[in-house]
């Protein structure tokens, strides 16, 4: 059991006199006269008796059990008031203790007298030992989740690179795709006109042997036959060319199709490493820190549906499963870590704790593109994409305006959105809470 120094003793209070006064003693002595008096005039005087003895032995006995009771609850009040068993030199008289001496004549010895006490089976003992347990082992959870949130500010610290990383591989690639679309294109051209060249020198040999047959019957060429075989030479030299810029566009392609390939390992590397930082970035659904790395999401649709399973206040609708199947977005792990955060902030709205807009809560849960509506004309002009049935057809049909922002960019593989729609209970058909109705691609509205 642990030890502690008693704090200082207060000063004892002191004692009142036992002293009569005089006037106490006069007034005694009157009264026992009295008695005798009176004892006497009805003949009823004891003198004559002997004397009553009282039983010394009966004496000692209570004597030793008090003295043993005393010392017993001085040692639990000491107990009581400092959290642990007494020892012998903790038992100061000037502090109002009995001392080691009287514990050691009443009981035999100090262990003696702990083991008829109990003290060492108390419960603040257990309580203490405990605590102390309870304490390391805060201690070293402590230290667990400083390293994880160190962690987490390293990989957080890597975000921007790695987002500059991928707009510079996807700009490569961007750059890629037109060379080898014009590269495409011209050799589509050289092929044509090789297919040309190949149709005139075709045509031109044919004209040649005929020429040339001709040619042995008669001892010199017409000037036409000499200007035909200059032709037909100039021909076949325009399509070698033809034919080796052929081979030349082939070669650039492949370099082009090697280095596209190489830009989209690259781009493929980047996205895994961000989702898998877009994951660790949550917290496990219990609030804690999860025991061991999770696997990030490899699409939208895994992400909503591990977020489903794991909701314990945020609503899904049939449509954010089918809008999610078709979603590019290449960052799942940001979709699961929004979700669960939104899943957070449901529970605070359902319980009305909440003090503040939702757009402020939002802000608290790490939610920072949170917008609260869209605009009425945008509804009503696309009313099939800003409306959904909660549970299907034949269901309350609801419509969606709150939504949050992901990505950065352009285009449906880098920006996604999330709409919801915000029950405040008033419909007793759908109850209070916070319905996520459409993940992945931006819907239409009046910019687009």
């Amino acid at each position: 059991m642990a030890k502690k120094k008693p704090a200082r003793a207060r000063p004892s209070r002191p004692q009142k006199s036992a002293e009569p006064t005089t006037a106490q003693l006069r007034q005694e002595y009157y009264a026992r006269r009295a008695a005798e008096q009176a004892l006497a005039e009805l003949g009823l005087q004891l003198d004559e008796r002997e004397p009553a003895k009282g039983d010394a032995h009966w004496w000692g006995g209570a004597r030793d059990a008090l003295d043993r009771l005393e010392i017993i609850h001085a040692t639990w009040r000491f107990a009581g008031l400092n959290g642990f068993a007494p020892e012998p030199e903790d038992f100061d008289p000037d502090g109002g203790w009995p001392t080691a001496e009287e514990v050691e004549a009443v009981f035999g010895s100090w262990d003696k007298m702990l083991d008829e006490s109990g003290i060492d089976d108390a419960v603040f003992g257990l309580i203490v030992e405990k605590a102390l347990a309870a304490h390391e082992k805060l201690g070293a959870r402590e230290k667990e989740l400083e390293l994880k949130a160190t962690k987490l500010e390293a990989e957080e610290k890597k975000i921007p690179e790695l987002k500059r990383r991928e707009e510079v591989a996807r700009a490569k690639r961007d750059e890629a795709d037109s060379a080898r679309a014009s590269a495409e294109a011209e050799r589509d051209g050289i092929v044509r006109e090789r297919d040309a060249a190949q149709a005139r020198v075709s045509a031109l040999e044919a004209e040649v042997a005929e020429l040339r047959a001709a040619a042995a019957a008669a001892s010199d060429a017409p000037p036409a036959e000499g200007e035909l075989l200059e032709e037909m030479e100039r021909a076949l030299s325009s399509v070698a060319a033809t034919e080796q810029a052929r081979d030349e566009l082939h070669e650039r392609m492949e370099r082009l199709r090697a280095e596209r390939e190489q830009d989209r390992r690259a781009i493929a590397e980047l996205t895994q490493l961000l989702s898998r930082v877009d994951a660790e970035g949550a917290e496990a659904p219990d609030g804690g820190v999860p025991a061991a790395e999770e696997a990030p999401p490899t699409t939208v649709l895994e992400a909503v549906e591990r977020a489903a399973a794991e909701s314990k206040h945020l609503k899904f609708a049939p449509k954010a499963f089918e809008t999610a199947s078709e979603s590019p977005f290449r960052r799942p792990g940001l979709v699961l870590r929004t979700l669960r955060s939104l899943d957070d902030l449901a529970g605070r709205f359902a319980a009305g704790d909440m003090g503040k807009s939702l757009v402020q809560a939002a802000a608290d849960h790490g939610i920072t593109q949170y917008k609260h509506d869209i605009a009425e004309t945008t509804r009503k002009r696309y009313e099939d994409d800003y409306s959904f049935f909660l549970d299907g057809p034949g269901s309350p049909k609801l419509w969606v305006g709150p939504h949050i922002g992901l990505g950065s960019g352009s285009g449906a593989q880098f920006i996604a959105r999330i709409y919801l729609h915000v029950a405040d209970g008033s419909d007793t058909d759908v109850p209070r809470g916070i319905y996520v109705a459409v993940v992945g691609r931006h819907l239409p509205d009046t910019t687009t």
